[in-house]
């Protein structure tokens, strides 16, 4: 692309005015084909491997039933762990502190298991805080935050995901996949578990 000054003259005849400034035509191409470079450029930028922070966001799980009986749920030993046995094997766990734990266990990742570890802040009522020291995903940081509404619970999540192999694009696709695969395991085991709860049975009589 050849720019050219104001003066009278210079202007050739394969030479137009784009936006005040005289801009080479070369064949058509000009500012709407750097346009489109541009738009491509991003494209393939977003399906690159990057090993900086992607952000993602999934906003809107509601749980049926109160705050209390969510966070009841979360901590239970029986119901909770049951919802992802497909998933999840080898749980360990060791206590850092009153609200945060490191967690070690082994996730299904296809046909392969893939080792992982973690931190876990819990600070109840409001949030938990993950994160990740092992596995494909180590130093991802992500947070789930519990909105009550009335007899429901919202539940949105935030996290600064990183990865050595997945593109910024391929990040989030996995990453939403994944948040919503464990809220449908773990719909029919809190259903079995708000059953039973002590409030929810008192409300019933």
């Amino acid at each position: 692309m050849a720019l050219t000054g104001g003066k009278a003259g210079v202007m050739g005849p394969k030479q137009r005015k784009w936006n005040g400034d005289s801009v080479a035509r070369h064949g058509g191409g000009g500012m709407p084909r750097m346009k489109k470079n541009a738009k491509r450029a991003a494209k393939t930028q977003s399906e690159t491997p990057s090993p900086s922070e992607t952000y993602v966001e999934d906003r809107g799980a509601v749980y049926d039933g109160p705050l209390e009986v969510v966070w009841d749920f979360m901590s239970d030993e029986k119901f909770h762990p049951r919802a992802h046995t497909a998933a999840v094997r080898n749980f360990e766990e060791k206590a850092l502190s009153d609200v945060t734990t490191l967690l070690s266990y082994e996730r299904r990742n296809g046909r392969r298991w893939e080792k992982m570890g973690c931190r876990m802040t819990i600070i109840r009522p409001a949030v938990r805080i993950q994160e990740d020291l092992d596995g494909p995903f180590a130093g991802t940081k992500t947070v789930f935050l519990y909105t009550p509404q009335g007899e429901r619970t919202n539940v949105d999540v935030f996290a600064y995901v990183k990865s050595a192999t997945l593109s910024p694009a391929q990040i989030k696709r996995e990453r939403k996949k994944r948040w919503a695969r464990a809220y449908s395991e773990d719909l029919p085991y809190f259903r079995l578990f708000a059953d039973q709860h002590p409030s929810v049975r008192a409300k019933r009589r």
